[in-house]
């Protein structure tokens, strides 16, 4: 990193070990989340949407639907954590104002092992997917060829959009966001029947809201985005009226379109939990990160 550059420390945990470049979700929790209620907030926001969703499209054993979840879960974190190494490591490099994460230990670490850390990961994804493929043609071979080789396909593209996203470091980055926090959901979307209602609320349940926040940070100076969320605080409350907006507008598309109620359960629960954030951090607020 530059001298020059204005660095911002966030670290999540106390300490980091360098094991987390190596163990699958292990990268996220400790260097992104860093505590419990953070995971339990992950888990809720993109395990159950995901797993949800993905259970509205499927028919048949729930024991090989779990195994499917977890092989495309594994081999779609094993590349985005890649991205975020990548990003926490390399791409801070070329920012002006980076965002360390990382410990000195870490960055050195990295430093002498970084092709075998990429390797290790991308094998990770590699391995998940040739089991999701011979899971499937063994012991569900009634699911379309195309649908396996599209889940493949959506999950390779993780990484090359991630690197792009690196790469690619100006304010206009901010249009390839939405597609990139998108693309480690939209593979449990595609390997049963496609359903657009159901990758829509998906879509709505939290990737589009991430899309907004992300849009009102000062440095992409988007001034509508800005005004509905002026400050960090105000995020809190923005997402309750945000989730509150969604769930009006699915209840009045399931009295005025008939529209299948279980698609909006989700959102509705995402609801009760910002409320139920909001009201909590009324009396207490908690520190996202540690002043490392």
């Amino acid at each position: 990193m530059s001298l020059n550059q204005d660095i911002r420390s966030k670290y999540a945990s106390k300490h980091i070990s360098n094991v987390v470049f190596y163990i699958p979700f292990s990268y996220y929790y400790v260097v992104r989340l860093g505590t419990i209620p953070k995971w339990l907030s992950w888990a809720l926001i993109y395990l159950f949407p995901t797993c949800y969703y993905s259970a509205l499209t499927y028919q048949g054993d729930w024991c090989a639907f779990v195994v499917n979840y977890l092989l495309i879960l594994l081999a779609t974190f094993s590349l985005y954590e890649l991205g975020y190494i990548l990003n926490d490591t390399m791409g801070i490099c070329r920012e002006k104002h980076p965002t360390v994460r990382l410990y000195e230990e870490n960055f050195l670490h990295f430093a002498r092992n970084r092709w075998w850390i990429i390797l290790i990961r991308i094998l990770y994804a590699i391995v998940a997917m040739v089991l999701l493929v011979v899971h499937v043609n063994y012991q569900m071979p009634s699911i379309n060829h195309q649908h396996v080789l599209v889940t493949s396909l959506s999950i390779a593209a993780i990484l090359p959009i991630f690197l792009l996203y690196n790469r690619w470091r100006n304010r206009y980055n901010v249009w390839l966001y939405p597609i990139l926090v998108f693309s480690r959901y939209i593979p449990f979307m595609l390997l049963y029947s496609i359903d657009w209602l159901a990758i829509l609320s998906l879509f709505v349940s939290f990737p589009l809201v991430n899309m907004i926040e992300r849009f009102s940070m000062p440095r992409y100076r988007f001034p509508i985005a800005r005004t509905i969320i002026p400050t960090e605080q105000s995020k809190t409350l923005f997402r309750v009226g945000y989730y509150t907006i969604m769930a009006i507008i699915a209840c009045a598309l399931i009295v005025a379109a008939s529209m299948d109620y279980r698609y909006i359960i989700p959102i509705a629960i995402l609801w009760l939990y910002r409320i139920a954030v909001y009201i909590v951090t009324l009396f207490h607020q908690p520190e996202n990160y540690l002043n490392g």
